[in-house]
């Protein structure tokens, strides 16, 4: 694996890093948060009242709405080419995150949330930049990246975040205002800032060593010398000419001549209008697989299975071990089958452990603890599925099935519909918690039975096949 290759992967890993430390910035931090921003003051409890349950389902939902918008911009970034769209998301996101850092007020807070979701709905375009600089044999193989540095940056945020190493109320203990460290302070304020910091490495990254665009768009532009010379950089000299006469024939294939869409123009086309629906959709079966509420909601959900001990708030943290351990395992034998096949295999296992543990649960009862165990073995189990399905797999699929002349916008659409509808899981999340979680986990386990037939009946295969051909 050549040098440049690697950073070229870095670059876009960094992307998905940042999209996995701002999705979980504010889980096992908010109650210190909560009480540092004074959202509580003059309530029994510091840490927890209805105004702060109202805040934070806001706040959590700012950074996904925030992701919707961001995410229909994909296709107006990418008329400055990958690399630069990048450049545009990185800076996006140092403001969001600073604003967040710096904040001193909901409203603050909020708005820094919004911008930096911004950033992370924009970050689908790394799937498409990470398809565009492997080759046909190696696009599932590295395509896993953008899915599995997401989970990486979720992994180590919520291990950042439990260097409070406790757990405000635990015991019944009265928390006072003198509870709350400057450490605390800290801790929940750097879990904001620290998607600066790998901004910042990225663009020293972009500036410095990778200086080029994808060959797809250096093709798609008409610079075939320089497509050609980035292609030697990325796969060798050796693997120069073939890679871009492949390149050259897959655009050839797609475009027929024929210029960008935009997302309005693409819908008027039968063909097109069919595949932006049909990946809509998977984006949507995604989220109501319920994998948002495990990973903004992690904290709360095992504090109302478990109690509330610090061990529930670890759990959270090997729940997100499970996703990726499963996707780093996932590398190694994704090449071996097909996108639909994990899609519908990934589903089977979340559902086999989510149905029973949810059965199990409403028979036994509150009071029957090795009921609550079940439970935190069907959530395991569900995250190791999610992560060998629509997880691992989900963004990769977007990027292979949409042809060149829509996919910028059809891909900000579907990504866009990802989205909205987890801005809705995640809003809806905690009421749903607080009113009953067993229905929580009913509900969503229904609709990954749901999520089953429609990949089974709608999806069709794209390993092997040139990009956007898989419905041709």
């Amino acid at each position: 694996m050549r040098s440049y290759f690697v950073y070229a992967l870095a670059l876009g890993a960094l992307v998905a890093f940042n999209f996995g430390l701002n999705t979980v910035s504010f889980v096992a931090s908010r109650e210190f948060a909560v009480m540092d921003l004074g959202w509580c003051a003059g309530q029994d409890k510091l840490y927890e009242c209805s105004r702060a349950s109202t805040y934070s389902d806001i706040i959590a939902a700012g950074t996904f709405i925030g992701g919707a918008v961001g995410s229909l911009l994909i296709g107006y970034f990418a008329k400055f080419g990958r690399r630069k769209g990048m450049l545009i998301i990185h800076i996006i996101n140092v403001i969001g995150s600073c604003m967040s850092t710096s904040a001193s007020c909901f409203t603050m807070f909020l708005l820094g949330r919004l911008i930096a979701g911004v950033s992370v709905g924009a970050s689908g375009v790394v799937a498409i930049y990470l398809s565009e600089i492997c080759t046909n044999e190696s696009r599932g193989k590295f395509g896993i990246v953008y899915p599995l540095f997401i989970c990486i940056g979720q992994f180590l945020m919520v291990a950042w975040q439990l260097l409070h190493g406790r757990i405000l109320g635990a015991d019944n203990k009265v928390v006072t205002m003198d509870d709350l460290k400057t450490f605390d302070k800290f801790v929940w304020r750097m879990a904001q800032f620290w998607p600066v910091v790998f901004s910042i490495i990225a663009v020293v990254i972009m500036v410095f060593i990778v200086t080029d665009d994808t060959p797809y768009v250096l093709l798609n532009e008409g610079k075939e010398e320089e497509a050609r010379s980035v292609i030697s950089k990325l796969h060798g000299e050796e693997n120069a000419d073939a890679i871009t006469a492949e390149l050259k024939a897959d655009i050839e294939a797609q475009k027929a001549n024929s210029d960008k869409l935009s997302l309005l123009e693409a819908l008027k086309v039968a063909q097109y209008r069919k595949v932006i629906f049909i990946c809509c959709g998977l984006g949507i079966v995604q989220q109501f697989s319920g994998i948002n509420i495990f990973v903004a909601n992690a904290s709360t959900l095992f504090i109302s299975i478990m109690g509330r001990t610090v061990i529930a708030n670890v759990m959270g943290l090997v729940g997100i071990l499970c996703l990726m351990v499963t996707m780093i395992s996932l590398s190694f034998f994704i090449e071996k089958f097909g996108r639909k096949t994990l899609l519908l295999a990934g589903i089977f296992v979340s559902s086999v452990f989510m149905v029973p543990a949810v059965i199990i649960k409403l028979a036994a009862g509150k009071d029957a603890k090795w009921a609550e165990y079940i439970m935190v073995t069907g959530c395991m189990g569900f995250m190791v599925g999610f992560a060998i399905g629509l997880g691992g797999v989900m963004w990769l699929y977007l990027a292979e099935a949409m042809g060149a002349e829509y996919k910028d916008a059809g891909f900000g659409l579907a990504t866009c519909a990802n989205w909205l509808f987890a801005a809705i899981v995640v809003m809806t999340s905690g009421m749903l918690i607080k009113f009953n979680e067993n229905f929580t986990y009913a509900l969503y386990a229904g609709f990954g039975v749901l999520g089953f037939v429609y990949v089974a009946l709608l999806i069709k295969e794209t390993k092997g096949i040139p990009l956007g051909q898989a419905y041709a």
